[in-house]
């Protein structure tokens, strides 16, 4: 019988038609999403624990380093565009310092209520606090805001009384009294 000499294949690999690449490539994809994965979760849950907050960057890092080598590889056996290899290397170290930027903001102070700042020193506070309790509280009045908004029109500025105005008139279905006993009387 004629034998005949084996010859490498001179196509690559391929499972039904889908061709096998390389192990180190699918590494660093994994590598890749992993890690890009965790740290973009890591960085935007509130939940996420402190060990992995402070670990996640420097896995993409880990990943960025590796990719940078390959490429480097690469570009050195003349298999891959220099220019290309280095705007990625470049996008992939701008991603990482992008990962050290804190994203998740510190848990914000409870809100003051409005009814509240009526009895800030600024009048201007004052004033604005007034007026957002009568747009607010058109529909279902609080009897101590509105209690608090009378007493606001004897202060001793004339927008501050002039916004209490606003806002007990708003509050008593746009209907004004005229004078501050009734109002007093109104909302006792």
């Amino acid at each position: 019988m004629n034998a005949q000499p084996l010859t490498p294949p001179t196509e690559e690999p391929s499972v039904a038609g889908v061709r096998v690449r390389p192990v180190l490539p699918m590494l660093l994809f994994v590598l890749l999403v992993g890690s890009a994965l965790l740290a973009l979760w890591a960085q935007q849950s509130p939940v996420a624990p402190e060990p992995i907050s402070r670990f996640a960057p420097w896995a993409f890092l880990a990943f960025a380093i590796g990719f940078a080598a390959y490429r480097l590889a690469l570009v050195a056996a003349k298999r891959y565009s220099a220019f290309k290899a280095f705007a990625q290397i470049i996008v992939a170290a701008l991603f990482f310092m992008l990962l050290l930027l804190p994203q998740v903001a510190p848990p914000l102070e409870p809100a003051i209520a409005p009814a509240d700042l009526l009895l800030d020193r600024d009048p201007r506070v004052r004033a604005l606090a007034a007026e957002v309790i009568g747009y607010r509280e058109a529909q279902s009045v609080d009897p101590a805001h509105a209690k608090a908004l009378v007493a606001l029109l004897e202060d001793q500025n004339a927008a501050v009384r002039e916004a209490a105005r606003k806002a007990l008139i708003q509050l008593n279905g746009g209907r004004e009294l005229d004078t501050p006993a009734a109002w007093k009387e109104r909302f006792p």
